[in-house]
């Protein structure tokens, strides 16, 4: 019963640190430096108390490391689920496309920021930023005008003056 405790604690507890984990990295690539450190902080406090409970155990049960490698595992899908769903963010897209319909024209008129190049009267270069929550319904839309474009989708960090 014990090890089965122990199990469940070193499996929750590393959900938790490996999902830290994963949004402070993120918080680190934004570049919100105080936020990722807090977070590290926190992180390894987690990360020492379930180390610190399995290395003084004098035998370490199979289980015990199942535990701990699949808490790793569920917490870095989680820890994405978190990113997604959950930490704002923008996305820079650039779209390449054929369509001899004004693609640009229409995500404008579709409410979207759209800077748009055109090469020729078959070609053009579409520039969009969008709140990430916004994706699934700009590539629908993208879709419907062009279902062959090229999309380069980035994360942006940072967005200054807005669009030309």
């Amino acid at each position: 019963m014990e090890t089965l405790l122990l199990c469940l604690e070193v499996f929750f507890a590393r959900i938790l640190d490996v999902s830290i984990g994963s949004i402070r990295t993120v918080y680190l690539i934004k570049q919100k430096n105080f936020i990722a450190c807090f977070l590290a902080f926190i992180e390894l406090l987690i990360w020492f108390y379930v180390a610190r409970e399995t290395i003084t155990m004098r035998n370490i049960s199979f289980l015990v490391v199942v535990s701990y490698a699949l808490g790793y595992a569920v917490g870095t899908y989680m820890g994405g689920l978190v990113n997604k769903y959950l930490i704002k963010g923008n996305l820079t897209i650039l779209i390449f496309t054929k369509k001899t319909v004004n693609l640009g024209q229409c995500l404008k008129r579709s409410g979207y920021g759209a800077s748009t190049i055109v090469k020729d009267k078959s070609k053009e270069f579409i520039l969009v930023e969008i709140d990430k929550k916004n994706l699934k319904k700009l590539k629908r839309l993208i879709d419907t005008y062009d279902n062959s474009a090229f999309i380069i989708i980035n994360e942006s960090l940072e967005v200054k003056n807005g669009y030309f």
